[in-house]
């Protein structure tokens, strides 16, 4: 696929959003980004609402436009160009080009299609670490990165609910409030959440005041009880469908998180991301132009490009972000041990233990109770953690016979060299329906070519899968003796996907998959259900006992997409996502070596006929049995509501 020349010169313009509120710090970055790469739009951008206008912005085009994306392959001139449209530092991948390639066939139409300045979409990075674990671990983490900022922070939510987990980010804003006050220079923090209502149907950007802020629903601390922080919150949702689904934070331009879990507690395995690199600065164009409104007061690091840290990118204990809660394993309590004898103390001071025990006094690894997230506990004790605390062990924990083996939830990942990334956003949709010119954007494109253009394997793991282009693009790849392997939740919110037009629920969609395919065909699909590291077989996720929230694709072990989205019709055609497309390999291995040790779904594969059974012959019994008939219908609208009320899974 050719890259055009108006994609070339988008691109390579000298022109962001960033820079251009910069110059203007009082502008609104959803009126400024009309008047960018003007030049490249076929029709005005709509006038009025900021609902208008960023619908005007950001969706664009017609129904013929998916056609734009040609199934034939980039020639070698093809990949050459893509690779001079990006900052990458170094070539990337031949076969990450291709994937590239598409995502940037969507910018012809729209400059905005990939919800980041085209000079942006293409960059680089590291990934420090990764966490794949329950969500207390990843709010952790986000303390931890809050608590040190200095100038400013950016935090976005799909759905903020009252919880331990939105406490935690509570305490973290107030002590960041603390610190702030006691240099004397306060910190600008920005957050952005999705609780739909009434207000959005005039205008979907809308500045939350004190009265909601303190609401049972809410909770956050008044703004007269963070004096050193200067906080501005705003409730963005385009209606009917476009739910804001996006979950990341940056910190002073200096690093970003990208995760899949909102803030609320829910008994979800979760996957995040620590990003370094120039690639925050692609996130931080994003998030302005999701703010999209002026900002009172302007963040004050709009002059201030991502800096290479001094000495170059610390990885492991040694990142300025890490705390002894990363440490897992023989191998994290060993240098657990050596950390506190250097240090004479247990944990960073400044961090909150969150009512932790002393690890000294918890067990030890001798008594068979593993060290993870920073203490001894029992597996199960970790996971329960999410919101569970009645949830049982249904197989005994056997002591792995290799380190490599154990329970690491924290992925410190091996050093390495800055490698090329891509932000692959889609901007929300809020108009009913699933028009094919709903995938003209850099997330679906992106997944569609990983299938396109694999030449072993995909692996995919997300808690829904029922769109269907990804059914498609599975069953294609499949035919053409692509090992495809999909980790999916038994039952994860199967009342909203049995919602006529949503694709149907995971259970409907294995066995119709199965029964498109040869005998021959049905041994490259591997289909298992999520199973807890507890578990002797999958839970249905119906139960909130252990469900699984991770988003993540690899193609070919080398490339990695990961982020916001789930493989099912609400994320494909609707909501607002971002992600991150990596090229490296070693990650890639990383990450699925960390689901493989954390995790019991490898054991777990559903039958040929798209059933799970166990050992002995018999299927699951705690089926919803939730289908897409007139009783799916009423199911559907139930847990819709229960999802939008914080009650559901998203």
């Amino acid at each position: 696929m050719t890259v055009s020349d108006k994609v070339y010169s988008l691109t390579h313009s000298q022109t962001t959003l960033t820079a251009a509120l910069a110059a203007s710090p009082a502008s609104s970055p959803g009126h400024l980004a009309k008047t960018l790469y003007a030049e490249h739009h076929k029709k005005p951008i709509s006038s009025g609402g900021y609902l208008e206008i960023f619908m005007g912005v950001l969706q664009r085009g017609n129904v013929n436009e998916a056609q734009r994306i040609t199934p034939d392959e980039p020639t070698q001139a093809d990949l050459d160009r893509a690779a001079e449209c990006g900052n990458f530092g170094s070539r990337p991948s031949d076969l990450f080009l291709k994937i590239y390639c598409d995502v940037l066939a969507t910018l012809d139409t729209n400059p905005w299609a990939g919800v980041v300045s085209p000079p942006l979409l293409g960059s680089r990075g590291v990934v420090n670490l990764s966490i794949i674990s329950v969500i207390p671990d990843i709010i952790q983490h986000h303390y931890d990165c809050i608590v040190r900022a200095e100038s400013e922070v950016f935090l976005a939510t799909n759905f903020w609910q009252a919880s331990k987990s939105a406490s935690k980010i509570c305490d973290a804003l107030l002590e960041l409030s603390r610190r702030a006050m006691k240099r004397g220079k306060k910190v600008v923090v920005k957050m952005m959440y999705d609780r739909a209502n009434l207000k959005m149907l005039t205008e979907s950007h809308v500045i939350v005041d004190d009265a909601e802020m303190a609401s049972d629903e809410v909770k956050l601390p008044k703004r007269s009880d963070m004096p050193g922080i200067d906080f501005e919150l705003v409730n963005f949702h385009q209606p009917v469908f476009g739910t804001f689904h996006c979950k990341f934070m940056i910190v002073d331009r200096k690093m970003a998180l990208l995760n899949s879990n909102n803030i609320q507690d829910r008994p979800n395995m979760e996957m995040m991301i620590h990003l370094e690199g120039p690639i925050v600065d692609s996130l931080y164009d994003t998030a302005l132009i999701s703010w999209f409104r002026p900002m009172h007061p302007p963040l004050p690091l709009l002059n201030t490009r991502y800096r290479l840290p001094e000495g170059g990118y610390k990885f492991g204990m040694d990142n300025e972000y890490a705390t002894t809660w990363i440490l897992d394993g023989s191998k994290g309590a060993e240098l657990f041990k050596t950390l506190q004898r250097e240090a004479g103390g247990i944990h960073d001071e400044d961090v909150d233990k969150g009512g932790k025990e002393d690890p000294s006094s918890s067990g030890s690894l001798d008594a068979g109770i593993p060290f993870i997230s920073g203490t001894y506990q029992t597996i199960t004790e970790h996971l329960n953690a999410g919101d569970q605390p009645d949830t049982h062990a249904s197989i005994p924990y056997e002591p792995p016979a290799s380190s490599g083996d154990e329970y690491t939830p924290h992925i410190l990942h091996t050093r390495h060299k800055e490698c090329p990334m891509v932000l692959v956003n889609r901007a929300p949709n809020g108009s009913p329906g699933n028009p094919a010119s709903g995938l003209h954007n850099a997330q679906d494109a992106a997944w569609l070519a990983g299938l396109k253009y694999a030449q072993r394997k995909v692996f995919i793991q997300s808690p829904t899968l029922n769109a269907v282009p990804v059914v498609e693009g599975i069953l294609n790849a499949v035919r053409r003796g692509i090992e495809c392997t999909l980790y999916i939740d038994v039952g994860f919110n199967d009342g909203g996907e049995a919602l006529p037009g949503q694709g149907g629920t995971n259970e409907e969609v294995s066995k119709t998959m199965f029964t498109q395919l040869t005998d021959e065909e049905k041994e490259k699909l591997k289909l298992y259900w999520y199973t807890g590291k507890d578990q002797i077989k999958p839970v249905n996720a119906s139960a909130q006992k252990r469900n699984c929230h991770v988003k993540l694709m690899t193609i070919d072990d080398s490339v990695g997409i990961v982020g916001n989205g789930n493989q099912d019709t609400q994320s494909w055609y609707h909501s607002q996502e971002v992600n991150v497309m990596v090229d490296n390999p070693t990650v890639c291995q990383e990450w699925f070596d960390g689901i493989r040790r954390n995790q019991n779904t490898h054991l777990h594969e559903l039958e040929k006929d798209g059933i799970y059974r166990d050992k002995y012959g018999n299927p699951l019994t705690d089926s919803t049995g939730v289908g897409s008939g007139f009783r799916g219908v009423v199911k559907g609208i139930q847990g819709s509501i229960a999802r939008v009320r914080g009650k559901g899974g998203f």
